[in-house]
């Protein structure tokens, strides 16, 4: 008996660093899968956070573009009153519509471009379930240029011109 535990004893201690060794890398590739689990959890997590930023800065855009359309319809509204006021005041009442019309004429089309402009941002809209970063992104900057394009408009308003006497 003393022969069998001798040798148990000297297997052990010949193998005893192999299987240290052993158990020691073994439970630092458990430590590396667990660790690399977390890190695609939190790429996801990060990848989800971006596209709600994303989504988030694009409803920003979208609504600064219609922020810019309703400054425009308040702007032509203005011109409009301002020709409605030159004309009582400058043109004989039974006189020619066609003025008045060829006058104001260019206020109706800037408006109606302003609200094509903001018909066709509102379709660019990408679907819910295709919104990843790349799409999202796209938009951001399709918004920013139509509210750009759209307060652009409110530029080429003309008012009337004061009649020298």
């Amino acid at each position: 008996m003393d022969q069998v535990v001798g040798s148990i004893a000297e297997l052990f201690r010949t193998y005893f660093f192999d299987a240290a060794s052993l158990l020691i890398a073994s439970a630092a590739l458990i430590y590396a899968a667990l660790a690399h689990r977390i890190s695609k959890k939190a790429q996801a997590t990060a990848q989800e956070y971006e596209v709600v930023a994303l989504k988030m800065t694009a409803q920003e855009k979208r609504m600064r573009a219609k922020r810019s359309f309703l400054t425009l319809k308040s702007a032509c509204q203005e011109i409009r009153s301002r020709w409605s006021v030159h004309h009582d005041r400058h043109y004989p009442i039974m006189g020619s519509q066609e003025f008045r019309r060829n006058d104001t004429l260019h206020i109706a089309q800037l408006e109606s471009e302003g609200c094509e402009l903001l018909k066709r941002l509102e379709l660019d809209l990408p679907d819910s379930e295709a919104l990843n970063a790349g799409a999202l992104a796209e938009y951001i900057q399709r918004a920013d240029e139509t509210a750009l394009r759209i307060e652009q408009l409110a530029l080429h308003l003309l008012p009337p011109k004061p009649l020298v006497a």
